[in-house]
């Protein structure tokens, strides 16, 4: 029997709290790639663009796209981590189409790549206003982050995929209800 890592997708609108929980389960030793637009966006900023995707949203995709494929072939070449043979990811590939589909960008060349390319789950964390708040990356609205969150929604079911909804919560219960689903 060969063993391998679970390679488990945190995704989810803006601000519903994917970072906060992913730092909670580095802290419990969980190995976790962080999310790669946020540097993205910076580079932008250098280049003098205000919202890098907006701006040129397939450029801006396919830079994310390798930076989020490196992370999954280097998750899917890590050893065997028992006790906790899980990897978790801020965000996979069928972020960056959700994201280019949300601006009408519906054919868009990545979709079969990341449809080849494959998560063991899908964790979906839905849009929650209370703790949303902008920052020097999250440029969007509350409204524009709930369409994204749709937006993402439908591209993860439309692919075959059935999300976990994680609910809103304490980072603690939400770490407790994801380590449950997953039966860790």
């Amino acid at each position: 029997m060969i063993k391998r890592n679970l390679k488990v997708v945190i995704t989810g609108g803006p601000g519903t709290g994917k970072s906060t929980l992913l730092e909670a389960l580095k802290v419990r030793g969980f190995r976790c790639f962080e999310e790669v637009s946020r540097d993205l966006i910076e580079e932008g900023k250098k280049k003098g663009m205000a919202n890098y995707f907006l701006e040129a949203p397939l450029a801006f995709s396919e830079a994310l796209f390798e930076g989020r494929f490196a992370q999954y072939q280097t998750a899917k070449n890590l050893p065997f981590q028992a006790p906790k043979p899980v990897v978790f990811f801020d965000r996979g590939l069928l972020d960056v189409v959700a994201y280019l589909e949300s601006l009408g960008q519906e054919n868009n060349p990545l979709k079969n790549k990341a449809r080849n390319y494959p998560y063991d789950r899908v964790i979906f964390l839905p849009s929650w206003k209370k703790i949303y708040h902008k920052d020097a990356q999250r440029l969007e609205e509350f409204e524009q982050a709930e369409k994204l969150s749709k937006a993402l929604w439908n591209t993860y079911s439309r692919e075959g995929v059935d999300p976990f909804v994680l609910p809103p919560g304490t980072v603690n219960e939400r770490v407790e209800a994801l380590l449950n689903y997953l039966s860790i």
